[in-house]
């Protein structure tokens, strides 16, 4: 808001109906959205539908990584799939000698 209001008091009449177009323009756009997603709501509603009867949510959409290293270190077995940050079990170690079968 500070950013607008700092161009509309440097912004000739010009610059000022430009932006007031757009604003306007953006408004636009949100109130069909928004008025698009209360009719599927209606209808949702209409039809004794719910959000989850749609979406899915119990489904994780990201496949388990098999772990590529595996050690045992500080009494418990440890396994990285050789992705993301480095475990301090596979630090300072060469990892050939970790490899899981």
């Amino acid at each position: 808001m500070r950013e607008i209001r700092a161009f509309a008091k440097t912004a000739s009449m010009n610059e000022l109906e430009k932006a007031i177009n757009i604003l306007n323009t953006a408004l636009e756009s949100q109130q069909q959205q928004e008025k698009a997603k209360q009719e599927v709501l209606e209808l949702m509603k209409e039809k004794g539908l719910s959000v989850d009867d749609i979406v899915d949510s119990k489904q994780d959409k990201r496949t388990k990584v098999e772990p590529k290293y595996r050690r045992e270190f500080e009494g418990k077995v440890v396994e990285w799939s050789g992705r993301g940050k480095r475990p301090k079990a596979f630090q300072d170690v060469d990892l050939t000698k970790y490899l899981a079968k």
